[in-house]
């Protein structure tokens, strides 16, 4: 003899509640992967701004070298600023005198060092003369040995 529509029935509403708790467990899983997709989506955004804006200020604050401005330029006003390099060097050139084997006037080694610390003994020199004369006297004792009383 076959199920009775009743057995059949309970079955079914069980299948029906065991899908809908597997859905809901779904739903939760889906739901907590999106928030953690979210969140590294974000950082992602993020790093990449902050990546962004640190080249643009180190391009910003770098300045090209000559060889690179040299590179970007045309050939056309490459040979305008050669022109006017040949122009600017067809004026006298400022006079330069090179001595070999002559006497310098620069101090040497021991003079310029002494140059730098006499100043500096003099100070401490002059300070210690001024104090031991306007100390006050110390009615003959002496503060370095104590006597016995």
């Amino acid at each position: 003899m076959g199920a009775s529509s009743r057995e059949i029935e309970e079955q079914i509403k069980e299948t029906r509640e065991r899908m809908d708790e597997n859905l809901e467990v779904l739903e939760h899983r889906a739901a907590s992967s999106a928030v953690r997709y979210g969140k590294i989506a974000a950082v992602v955004v993020g790093a990449a701004a902050v990546a962004g804006a640190g080249f643009l200020l180190w391009r910003r604050t770098r300045r090209p070298t000559l060889k690179g401005r040299l590179e970007k330029m045309s050939p056309d006003s490459l040979r305008a600023l050669a022109d006017e390099l040949a122009t600017r060097l067809k004026k006298p050139l400022p006079s330069v005198r090179v001595t070999v084997n002559e006497k310098s006037q620069e101090p040497g080694t021991w003079e310029s060092i002494l140059r730098k610390v006499a100043p500096a003994l003099a100070g401490t020199a002059s300070t210690a003369f001024v104090e031991r004369v306007t100390r006050a006297p110390d009615d003959g004792r002496d503060s370095a040995a104590p006597q016995a009383d």
